[in-house]
């Protein structure tokens, strides 16, 4: 018939190597290697060498074992939010959240959240889209720890203007998201038609239907008391790498520098944050007064003993799993196209 449209074409004038992610790619190993650039300015190796060796190893193996805790902590809160959605074992969601960690520590932009996910709902009766929205709630809850924590630490550590302009923004974006959480539990159904009147696709819809199928006031508050272990435990990674290195940081100055490193590598753009870990770790410790060349020595001892030995554990749980990282983010992929 005549009257009938062709289906839409892509348009021409955007490459395929600009629609498919790739200029993404490109720029978060541009700011990777730019930070890099930076850090290693003027370093000193002859004198990381000689922290390497005054290093207390007692110290490193603490904070190598709490390192680790954190993400026994973090399945542990995940297993709680999705008590009503499955019931998943506390070793498939251990499991799902290793492999995703070792995703990220190799693959940039964050592949694990999704692939931690996409493993979750392989291994148990947790359906995608609620593993999904499982997580988005999570980072929602770590968002609004990391305001608190700011907030308590505040009147001990000397305000940064730009640092504080980030938080607000940050803080804002935080709450924001808590408050619309909120609303799809009070109103349910005004929170559905909404969606569904904004949702071509109904992908929104379904979204509001995920949250509701979670939104279990008792787990919801487990979860959220649950998550102050997962900070604490990288609070206290943190001070026993610093005190390793003989670095003399109360609690507030952890605190900040943990603030600081978590919200400045939120966007990951580099596999492990490479780069911006370090930049974000010199950027604060140069707020608190160290010296730039005891920051940046401070800064890679931190990235190495933080981040290397959950590359090998990581690594373990995708043998123990059984199947193939690129599977995996070949699902996850799959996931997001339209459809479903």
């Amino acid at each position: 018939m005549d009257n009938v449209q062709e289906p839409l074409k892509p348009s021409r004038k955007v490459p395929a190597w600009l629609a498919n992610g790739k200029l993404l790619t490109v720029l978060g190993y541009a700011v990777a290697a730019a930070s890099l650039v930076w850090v290693f300015s003027k370093f000193s190796f002859a004198e990381l060498s000689q922290h390497l060796r005054t290093l207390d190893w007692r110290f490193i193996a603490l904070a190598v074992g709490f390192e680790v805790a954190v993400y026994f902590a973090d399945a542990w809160r995940w297993m709680i939010l999705l008590e009503p959605a499955g019931a998943p074992t506390f070793g498939a969601c251990l499991q799902s959240v290793f492999v995703g960690l070792f995703a990220n520590d190799v693959l940039p932009a964050r592949a694990g959240e999704v692939i931690r996910c996409v493993l979750l709902s392989y291994k148990t009766e947790v359906h995608l889209p609620q593993s999904i929205t499982s997580t988005i709630i999570l980072r929602i809850m770590d968002g609004l720890w990391l305001v608190i924590i700011y907030l308590a630490i505040t009147w001990r550590v000397s305000a940064h203007a730009a640092v504080n302009r980030v938080m607000w923004g940050f803080g804002s974006g935080a709450v924001t998201l808590s408050v619309l959480l909120l609303f799809a539990l009070f109103y349910r159904q005004r929170a559905r038609n909404f969606a569904q009147a904004r949702s071509r696709s109904g992908r929104f819809a379904r979204f509001m239907d995920e949250i509701h199928t979670l939104g279990h006031w008792k787990e919801l508050g487990m979860t959220m008391a649950a998550s102050s272990a997962f900070w604490v435990l990288q609070l206290l990674a943190i001070g026993a790498i610093a005190r390793a290195d003989d670095f003399e940081l109360d609690l507030s100055q952890l605190a900040f520098l943990m603030v600081v490193k978590t919200v400045g590598t939120i966007v990951q753009l580099a596999p492990a944050n490479l780069g911006a870990f370090q930049a974000t770790i010199v950027y604060a410790l140069e707020r608190m007064f160290t010296e730039p060349s005891e920051a940046k020595i401070l800064a890679q001892i931190m990235f190495v003993f933080l981040t290397l030995p959950l590359v090998a554990a990581g690594a373990i749980a995708v043998v123990a799993a059984g199947v193939r990282l690129e599977d995996l983010r070949k699902h996850a992929h799959q996931a997001h196209r339209p459809g479903h």
